[in-house]
């Protein structure tokens, strides 16, 4: 049934967690069709370019009369407006559309919008012929603000991995992953540690990989002299991303919006705990003392004393980093897909 399904998002080449999804839906489908809705970072090329695609895309679906559903990956802000005009044309070419939302910010981006774009918001929704969520708290909050009646919570989808067993020496290594600002809680957790160095100074090491504010970053860690504790690799792509992931034993996401972190499901599946909020989804996947410690957005206090409880309780990185194993199973991609093409026969 794939080879009549249409995956729309930005090209899974770029950065970022929805790239990373379709890379792992694109490794698993063997009739993968994908369109790309941007190519480019740059936001001025892929506005001026977005006219182009959009003929392309008309074209595309015209030459192409198999194809039968659209499924739709989308966020906020500028992902929402590009994946608006795409819907808008996929229901006037009579294709069923599958509207999967990934955005953390969403219920932000809804508020804060006008009402002429929330009548846009709320016609791509509603009429959408499925609505794809990351978790509960995500189908409750599009069904109390929504008139969709077919929501569905899909898991995020990522590769299967074998189980590693991981040695600790004398340091243990936390791993950070994620854009670099204010929302993913890094400056949090950084700031825990320039408090603290002394104390953490030969007992931890932190890995940081991503982009955004990076020279924000870097001037952080020179002028709180953290060279001795934290690394920053920049953007990780996949070998590098892999190395960090196999090496390090507990993933840190002090999150304050988020969906489901695909760096979260990513961690577990190479066997890690994981110190995060349970902002979003990451409930359904974190649970505290179990497979790893639940800390509060904001709260440095509850975030020293996760760290804290690692380095006194190093047993335990083990068992809770078996036990993120185990949960993140349903994660794996024959899992994922079979409930995917469930969603569609529904609609079809």
């Amino acid at each position: 049934m794939f080879n009549e399904v249409l995956f729309v998002a930005p090209i899974y080449t770029r950065k970022g967690g929805i790239a990373s999804v379709l890379k792992t839906y694109k490794d698993n489908i063997n009739s993968f069709n994908f369109f790309a809705s941007i190519y480019f970072s740059n936001k001025v090329v892929n506005l001026l370019i977005f006219p182009f695609i959009l003929f392309y895309y008309i074209v595309f679906l015209l030459f192409k009369p198999s194809i039968k559903i659209i499924h739709i990956h989308g966020a906020s802000r500028g992902s929402f407006y590009r994946k608006y005009f795409i819907f808008k044309i996929s229901k006037l070419l009579n294709k069923k559309v599958v509207y999967h939302m990934h955005g953390g910010k969403f219920h932000i981006f809804y508020n804060n919008s006008s009402k002429s774009n929330k009548k846009r918001i709320e016609n791509f929704i509603n009429k959408s012929d499925a609505l794809i969520v990351l978790s509960t708290e995500w189908s409750k909050y599009f069904t109390t603000k929504f008139n969709q009646k077919k929501i569905n919570i899909l898991n995020n989808i990522v590769p299967f991995q074998n189980n590693i067993d991981k040695k600790i020496d004398k340091k243990i290594k936390l791993l950070f992953l994620g854009r670099i600002n204010n929302n993913k809680g890094i400056y949090d957790l950084l700031n825990v540690i320039n408090k603290n160095k002394e104390f953490y100074n030969n007992k931890i090491t932190l890995a940081i990989g991503g982009d955004g504010e990076t020279q924000k970053l870097k001037d952080f860690i020179l002028k709180h002299k953290l060279e001795n504790i934290v690394t920053f690799y920049g953007w990780t792509k996949a070998k590098l991303k892999n190395k960090l992931l196999s090496e390090s034993h507990i993933m840190i996401l002090p999150s304050y919006n988020e969906g489901l972190p695909i760096t979260l499901l990513e961690a577990m599946s190479y066997s890690m705990p994981l110190i995060s909020t349970h902002v979003g989804g990451i409930a359904r996947i974190l649970k505290h003392e179990k497979n790893g410690i639940v800390v509060k957005p904001g709260d440095l206090y509850m975030i020293d004393n996760a760290i804290k409880y690692y380095i006194d309780n190093k047993d335990k990185i083990a068992i809770h980093g078996e036990n993120s194993y185990n949960i993140v199973k349903d994660f794996y991609p024959k899992t994922v897909l079979n409930s995917l093409l469930n969603i569609y026969k529904k609609i079809n």
